[in-house]
């Protein structure tokens, strides 16, 4: 969107650019003060957020950041950046070839290495050394070089494993050199995910990329990460539903958030320049295309373009031809109440970036954002020179024009095509079309086509993956299309030769195990893959340079632990199935002794992010564990190592022992685990969670004959409402029990922080729990005053029974059953009956022997009864029950039943029994073989076990393998919800 014209509205102070407003107004902008209908850009300064409140008229203008305004202003200025300098000399090709023996030496060990430029020097240089070491091994001539690229700060150590989940994105470079791989969050969703690039060639990876926002696409989702057309730029799918740009360097430059809110990616395509994108945009519902075309250069761009009601400039077309709306509409499924415009599915662009194609046969005009033609297919792809395109119907598969549309030959009836295949760098169009089995073919075809002329046609084994979904490609072009890779159904590739298409010949097959995926890179080099395991393969000996499993798990402890795993992300790796090794800058790795030949399948120097470099060609240093890295490193790793002496001595002192410890832990080191869980947390931001789970744990504390460890946790409640209701349940439990002394106390707490507390937050719970206090402690005016209080501030809003059992559990609590009458039979009062499951509270009623009130609420309109519920009633041997509260919607199994004719209450908390204890080790056991990145889920699984079972030493172990992010759904929430098992048998917080 050029600047000229437009009205734009600037909030805040820009502080990297001066004089905007003055520059925009030069350009021919109009710069207003206020947002209206005319405003078409809003640039929000850094910490703007912008007007507040939003209307519909500013929800429809996007939004752009600082970075993006300086980028927008120097483009339509003109400006282009300084070229960089040209780098000095280093060493030319031909000194490189024309040295030998000690001469190559003294060549490299004089030359100036301040002027090594890795893009243009490591090619020449590394290919040089290669020859070297065909005709004499590895010489102190490779260990000179690597010592000096060392020296220089361009190489970095690098393993193979950087993606902690499995890989769930990948595209090949459109150069042919390098692929790239992306990987979704794992546990801790703030690290994000990971991109890995790598060199086909020499099959190593060359850079890895951490804490991408959000992970890289999604499981099952294909396209989500996409080159620039000159390999220099890469789009991806972040954050659910955003798209960024990264340098091949690995810095992010762009990034749009415009899709409303969508809970997985949307489709998208990058321009071939990299600075722009065509995104899936639920737009134009009155039947017009939908989607957008946004910068990506540079800036964040946040926008609604599902607001926008009129045209835009970044939005597709409107108006349609006739033709081309009678088109969607017959592809809508009938009923719908309204019609949709057709997406560009599976969108594309043409290679000079003026149309975008879809591989529904649709084509757009970049600029004026309209339909140029529209042929119905289910299938169709694009030429890489962008002069056909190949389009399947029901009739067949026809090869069009793509400027007009034209149909150039066809239809081919060769059954139903699954996926299309056009060969790269070819003067003459070369296509594979993939057809499944039939009927009467056991295996699929291949056809190929020059130009519009079929040349080939055969039965073949292939994987066609014609229903697939997410990244997966299985059938791979050589450059130049004379050569191509299958995967077969039979788990192997095939590499077939081309050079006469009317009698290709099979060359060989190598073994590809469940490969999804096949590229043919630089180098003549296969890349085979599936979300774990990666194999470079060259295809012209079928000699595999690359072959990598990346979620071994070895049993046992990794270099480090604790808080040395953050500080060395990325660097700790399985070396095989049994042993952990890990990275050290520049040139130093923690692996067993003897591992030499395992590294250097493994580990290169990645050189300027582009290039590998064989660790065997330097001085690999090998060390025995972290100790002795601290001991002898001078790098700012060792210093680091050095600075964790104490942690790593414990670590090598202790001695592996059984799982799980003996049970001698207590409830109260339980509650104090729970307590110590929160100190980190953020007070303001999980003030709600804090003040609930303790009010909780205060509650069972002073059921269970705790008084002070009871009002220990009040005390930590930091926000005033929530500790005065805290303080009055308190109370109220120990009145009921005879504890007068330390009710009255609890009692005192509450009223003095009565004035502390605003008057509107005195809701209907808090304002129940003071008047049961109250009541309890013998004030019943007062009492009388708070309840009616409650009763008026009920709402229904947003949880449509919250209030009203919070109400009632307090009057219940002090005795006010009255009360609790009365606002059952409001009927008037009560939510619009749906579905209810209110666990907690049907099991406080039973187990306060309150069946009556249970009946009422399990015969309220809408209400149903939780499997919790009819546990409970089995255990207090209420047989009868079972079948007239749930026989209706749960299937009473023999164990409940069984449980029900015992009809023995069970003993809380319970003790572990040896089959328990058997059943952990198990657990335990397996969890040992998950990733770390995804073990949290399991440990939270068995921590629930453990709490089961009463064995609150296993839970305080557990619960130290969970991390300590300042989140509360991560240790904390498993910790109280151990105490809630412990005291009640349900993963509920308790009444």
């Amino acid at each position: 969107m050029k600047l000229l014209g437009r009205t734009v509205v600037l909030y805040g102070d820009f502080r990297e650019i001066e004089g905007a407003r003055l520059r925009l107004e030069a350009l021919g902008a109009r710069v207003a003060d206020e947002v209206t209908e005319e405003t078409d850009l809003i640039f929000l300064a850094p910490g703007e957020r912008g007007p507040i409140p939003r209307t519909d008229k500013m929800l429809r203008t996007p939004y752009f950041d600082e970075e993006a305004l300086i980028g927008m202003l120097e483009r339509d200025e003109g400006v282009t950046p300084p070229a960089p300098a040209r780098p000095r000399p280093f060493l030319s090709a031909s000194e490189l070839a024309g040295a030998q023996g000690t001469g190559l030496y003294a060549l490299l060990d004089g030359a100036d290495w301040s002027a090594f430029a890795p893009e243009r020097d490591v090619p020449p240089l590394r290919a040089r050394l290669a020859e070297l070491e065909r005709a004499e091994g590895v010489t102190d001539v490779h260990r000179l070089a690597t010592r000096r690229l060392i020296d220089t700060g361009a190489a970095r150590l690098l393993h193979p494993y950087g993606h902690d989940v499995e890989i769930v994105a990948h595209a090949m470079s459109p150069d042919g050199r390098y692929l790239a791989t992306g990987s979704w969050c794992g546990d801790d969703y703030d690290a994000g995910g990971v991109l890995q690039i790598w060199e086909v060639a020499t099959g190593r990876c060359v850079n890895t990329v951490r804490r991408i926002e959000g992970g890289i696409g999604w499981p099952g989702y294909g396209g989500t990460i996409q080159w620039s057309a000159d390999s220099s730029r890469l789009a991806m799918a972040h954050g659910t539903n955003m798209v960024g740009v990264w340098t091949f360097d690995g810095e992010l430059l762009a990034t749009i958030d415009v899709s409303d809110g969508n809970s997985r990616p949307s489709e998208f395509a990058l321009s071939p320049d990299g600075r722009s994108v065509y995104y899936h945009c639920g737009t134009n519902g009155d039947g017009g295309l939908q989607g957008c075309v946004v910068p990506l250069d540079r800036g964040r761009l946040r926008w609604l373009p599902n607001h926008v009601d009129t045209d835009h400039p970044y939005l597709m077309a409107r108006r349609l031809p006739d033709a081309v709306r009678d088109g969607f509409a017959r592809r809508e499924t009938p009923g719908d109440d309204w019609r949709v415009g057709q997406w560009i599915e599976d969108p594309e662009w043409s290679p000079d970036g003026t149309r975008l194609f879809g591989s529904n046969a649709i084509s757009v005009d970049a600029e004026t954002r309209e339909v140029v033609w529209y042929a119905p297919g289910r299938l169709a792809r694009l030429s890489p020179d962008g002069r056909l395109a190949a389009a399947v119907t029901r009739r067949g598969l026809f090869l069009r024009d793509a400027s007009s549309g034209r149909i150039r030959c066809g239809p081919f009836a060769l059954g139903k095509p699954c996926s299309l295949h056009w060969a790269p760098g070819r003067v003459t169009n070369r296509l594979a079309v993939l057809t499944p089995p039939t009927g009467t073919a056991e295996t699929g075809g291949v056809h190929v086509f020059d130009d519009d002329r079929l040349v080939f046609s055969a039965q073949t084994p292939h994987a066609g993956w014609g229903d697939r979904d997410g990244d997966h490609n299985a059938w791979a072009w050589a450059p130049g299309g004379e050569q191509a890779a299958f995967l077969t159904i039979e788990g192997s590739a095939e590499i077939w030769s081309f050079t006469d298409p009317a009698h290709p010949r099979r060359l060989r097959t190598v073994p590809a195990g469940g490969a999804a995926a096949v590229y043919w890179g630089a180098d003549d080099t296969l890349v085979l893959f599936d979300d774990v395991v990666m194999q470079f393969v060259k295809a012209e000996t079928g000699e595999v340079i690359g072959d990598f499993y990346s979620l071994y798990v070895p049993v046992g402890p990794r270099p480090v632990e604790g808080e040395l795993v953050e500080e060395f992300e990325g660097r700790i790796f399985a070396l095989d199935e049994d042993n952990w090794a890990m990275t050290l800058q520049p040139d130093a790795v923690i692996a067993p002794a003897g591992s030499e030949d395992a590294l250097d399948a493994l580990l290169a120097w990645g050189v300027g992010r582009r290039h590998s470099w064989p660790v065997r060609w330097g001085e690999l240093r090998m060390l025995d564990d972290a100790l002795t890295a601290a001991d002898v490193l001078g790098s700012e790793d060792g210093e680091l190592l050095r600075e964790y002496r104490d942690e790593l001595e414990s670590a090598a002192d202790d001695e592996p022992t059984e799982w799980p410890p003996g049970n001698t832990a207590s409830v109260d080191d339980l509650f104090e685990a729970a307590r110590s869980s929160l100190t980190d947390l953020d007070r303001h931001g999980w003030g709600h969670h804090i003040g609930t789970h303790l009010r909780a744990a205060a509650r069972l504390r002073a059921r269970h004959g705790g008084p002070d460890a009871a009002m220990v946790l009040v005390e930590d409640i930091p926000e005033p409402a929530e500790r005065l209701a805290a303080a009055s349940d308190v109370a109220v439990i120990l009145a009921g029990a005879g504890r007068t002394g330390p009710a009255r106390a609890a009692f005192a707490l509450a009223r003095s922080l009565t004035a502390s507390v605003d008057q509107k937050l005195f809701d209907a719970d808090k304002s129940a729990s003071l008047g049961a206090a109250c009541q309890a402690l013998g004030e019943t005016g007062r009492a009388e005053e708070w309840f009616r209080r409650a009763r008026a501030s009920i709402t229904v809003e947003p949880n449509p029974w919250e209030d009203h059992l919070a109400v009632m559990h307090s009057m219940l609590e002090c005795g006010r059953d009255d009360l609790v009458r009365a606002v059952l039979a409001d009927r008037a009062g009560h939510p619009e009956p749906g579905f209810h499951s209110e666990a907690e509270w049907l099991v406080y009623l039973l187990r306060a022997g309150r069946l009556d009130l249970a009946r009422e609420f399990q015969s309220l309109p809408g209400w149903d009864v939780p499997y919790e519920v009819l546990t409970v009633l089995a255990e207090t041997g209420r047989a009868d029950l079972l079948e007239t509260w749930g026989g209706h919607n749960w299937a009473i199994g023999d164990e409940l039943a069984d449980l029900a004719r015992q009809g023995t209450p069970p003993v809380r908390p319970p003790t572990p029994a040896d089959r328990d204890v058997r059943e952990l080790a198990k657990g335990y056991a397996r969890l040992q073989g998950i990733p770390h990145s995804r073990r949290a889920h399991p440990i939270e699984q068995l921590i629930q076990r453990a709490a089961e079972c009463g064995h609150i030493s296993a839970v305080l172990d557990l619960l130290e393998l969970l991390p300590e992010r300042g989140d509360f759904n991560d240790r904390p929430k498993s910790a109280f919800g151990a105490l809630w098992l412990l005291y009640t048998g349900f993963n509920h917080t308790p009444f």
